[in-house]
């Protein structure tokens, strides 16, 4: 399999969307419960997570420019 048909499949995309969502979600409140990292470490966390998440869009949009060859 072409690592570019691997990153613009349905499971890839669909992963990436939950895992960005739960880092940016959780991953701060997780942090402050354990106390680890301060503030800072906690913004950076839900950054990383709205990063994970914006890259699954864009991966999402750019499937629809490469047709599938499933699909023809």
């Amino acid at each position: 399999m072409d690592p570019i048909d691997f990153l613009l499949s349905r499971p890839v995309i669909i992963a990436m969307a939950i895992a960005g969502a739960a880092i940016a979600s959780v991953g701060p409140g997780v942090m402050k419960k354990l106390h680890w990292g301060g503030a800072a470490a906690q913004r950076w966390v839900t950054r990383l997570g709205y990063a994970i998440t914006w890259g699954s869009v864009i991966l999402f949009i750019a499937a629809g420019f490469f047709p599938r060859p499933d699909s023809l």
